[in-house]
């Protein structure tokens, strides 16, 4: 059916919206800062948090145009 298949494909696009979202308020900022500052001063642990989520958020992103391709 050809409207379960847009639905699906909608899905799809809301879930990508949202990871690259949480990417540009969860991670870009902090990078932002530490690039202008050339510090990280958030401390240790932050900063492994920060990294995690920009290795999974941004996995993420690219998983979800690859689902989006091949759901086209």
């Amino acid at each position: 059916d050809l409207s379960c298949r847009k639905i699906k494909t909608n899905y799809f696009i809301v879930s990508l919206a949202f990871a690259d979202l949480l990417v540009s308020v969860l991670v870009m900022p902090f990078g932002a800062i530490e690039l202008v500052q050339d510090n990280w001063v958030y401390g240790e642990m932050f900063c492994l948090v920060r990294t995690s989520l920009d290795v999974l958020l941004t996995t993420a992103s690219i998983l979800h145009l690859c689902c989006i391709s091949l759901d086209r």
